[in-house]
């Protein structure tokens, strides 16, 4: 199966991101193609809130501009094209940055088991 990102639709995600604009196309999920693996194409300007996925690992890809993750307690490390971020499950993170990126997740993704931790 061969999936083209430019005929995929925008969705609107507006509740996670502290400041700035988030423009996300569902590439693979779980309604459609797989419970094991989901892929989410990302177009990020700004600061995301603080969360963590309870369901799944998460990885991100960064395809390109740059940014800032912080994972768990680990000190803050900047990010720019060819990068993965590994988040395991539980763990919260928060990231700022002008970036573009895939985010995958490991079972795919569930709605409603991101959390946002103070």
């Amino acid at each position: 199966m061969i999936i083209r990102q430019k005929d995929v639709p925008e969705i609107s995600v507006g509740g996670d991101i502290e400041s700035g604009s988030l423009i996300a196309k569902k590439i693979i999920h779980r309604d459609e193609h797989s419970k094991d693996i989901s892929v989410v194409w990302v177009k990020f300007e700004g600061q995301h809130k603080k969360m963590a996925c309870d369901a799944s690992d998460r990885v991100y890809y960064i395809i390109g501009g740059e940014g800032q993750f912080q994972v768990g307690d680990d000190e803050p490390g900047k990010v720019t094209a060819g990068d993965f971020v590994f988040i395991p499950k539980g763990v919260p993170y928060m990231f700022d940055g002008h970036m573009t990126f895939l985010v995958m997740n490991g079972p795919a993704f569930i709605p409603g088991t991101d959390r946002f931790p103070e």
